[in-house]
């Protein structure tokens, strides 16, 4: 640059100080542009074969399409789901390690008060991506009469001590719900503890376990073959996969469970990576074709934005939090 030779020393420090600016800047841009340059790993803190890998891999195809990278799994179950996602709270902030994680995310907290991480301040919401029709559901071959809760109470008390209920782990998501039932209806109930919902419900389909909560996504097909029997769905309305079953509410017993599927980064991810995550994701699960897949299925293509998803989290963990109190649940029950 000729020109330099007539500046002066002053001259020479602002135009070498804009220079290096200008540099930094382009690099930063060319940085955001190019993610993602490999592929991205989605951490799952359960067993594979569950709602969580399942219910992503209906709108996978298209995220690959639209990064061009693919999405790969990596299951991290025990420990109620903690390790998983202390694994993925310790990730880089690079955008290239993210948490798929439900409704239990909100849960551990109430239960665990020297958890590793924080679930909101070690994390940055990507996308609550949809929400779940749950159910309460018996085996077949373990409990052919039972139909409605109103049944399983009367099992229950004519056989003491000897119902028991398959779950996702201690201090799952799935095992308070199982102790909120034994509370409301004032019922003994033996948790039983596996390291996802697909493991528990291959033994609930066996008899070898006799009750089990979880989504419709995963248990509608054995539904559908008779081999498991919803005795309720555990959300406010009923579900329109299987309109004949009644609520719990309906049959009288507040016992909820408002399941969801949702991404999350490690706390510190850059801005444009979550924006361009976000977008990818809200127009991979709205597009038509996956929206419908997921409502036959049972759940709701939503989509969110980073900050409601973020709100939902406090609100559920104050939710869980005063649901856990009032009935006395224990993780180790």
């Amino acid at each position: 640059m000729p020109y330099l030779k007539h500046l002066t020393i002053p001259q020479y420090i602002v135009v070498a100080a804009a220079l290096i600016l200008s540099g930094a800047a382009a690099g930063q841009g060319a940085g955001a542009d190019a993610y993602p340059s490999k592929p991205i790993t989605l951490v799952v803190p359960l067993a594979s074969g569950g709602p969580n890998d399942n219910e992503f891999r209906m709108f996978m195809p298209k995220l690959a399409e639209s990064f061009s990278q693919p999405f790969v799994f990596d299951f991290k179950p025990g420990a109620g789901t903690t390790i998983g996602i202390g694994f993925v709270a310790k990730a880089a902030t690079d955008g290239y390690t993210l948490l798929l994680t439900n409704g239990g995310y909100a849960v551990h907290p109430n239960f665990y008060p020297d958890l590793p991480y924080d679930i909101l301040r070690s994390f940055d919401p990507v996308s609550q991506l949809t929400g779940r029709s749950t159910v309460m559901m018996v085996s077949v071959a373990a409990l052919p009469g039972v139909h409605s809760i109103q049944d399983l109470i009367a099992h229950a008390k004519e056989h003491p001590d000897k119902l028991n209920c398959g779950t996702s782990g201690a201090g799952s998501i799935t095992h308070i719900v199982c102790a909120a039932l034994a509370s409301a209806a004032n019922i003994r109930i033996t948790p039983v503890y596996y390291k996802g919902g697909s493991q528990s419900q291959i033994d609930l389909i066996a008899g070898r376990t006799q009750l089990a909560a979880g989504t419709l996504f995963n248990a509608l097909p054995n539904i559908r073959t008779g081999k498991l029997r919803p005795i309720a769905t555990l959300n406010p309305e009923r579900s329109r996969v299987i309109p004949e079953v009644r609520t719990s509410i309906e049959q009288g017993y507040e016992v909820e469970f408002p399941d969801w599927l949702g991404v999350l980064a490690p706390a510190g991810t850059p801005g444009a990576v979550i924006a361009r995550l976000n977008t990818e994701f809200r127009k991979a699960v709205l597009s038509p074709d996956v929206a419908k897949q997921l409502e036959q299925q049972g759940s709701i293509a939503l989509a969110s934005a980073p900050e409601a998803f973020r709100k939902r989290l406090s609100q559920e963990m104050t939710r869980w939090k005063k649901i856990i109190q009032e009935r006395g649940i224990k993780a180790e029950e």
